[in-house]
């Protein structure tokens, strides 16, 4: 299974390595990188389709959500698309940032 992240993606990462820096803690966003990447590679598609349906203002769109935790954290939020061959990774979101609209 391909994966690839959209341009929007890899900018939610860096914010939350920026973020992470400004409250002195380590950059996070390489580590979720390639963990979102192996999660993902390793999902049998045929059996489950992980994650939720997303909704935007009460319409499905073609988007699913996962949750992700890194170790004791509150789980981090990774929006994708799944088509025949590939995973398309929209967005990663931190927690505490507020929800979509």
């Amino acid at each position: 299974m391909d994966i690839y992240w959209r341009k929007k993606a890899i900018q939610s990462l860096t914010e939350l390595d920026n973020w992470r820096l400004s409250l002195e803690l380590p950059r996070i966003g390489e580590f979720l990188q390639q963990n979102i990447e192996s999660y993902f590679k390793y999902q049998d598609f045929s059996i489950y389709i992980p994650g939720k349906t997303v909704f935007i203002k009460g319409s499905p769109i073609e988007l699913r959500l996962v949750l992700f935790r890194i170790g004791k954290s509150d789980p981090y939020k990774v929006y994708y698309r799944l088509t025949s061959r590939s995973v398309e990774i929209f967005l990663v979101k931190h927690p505490r940032q507020k929800p979509l609209t």
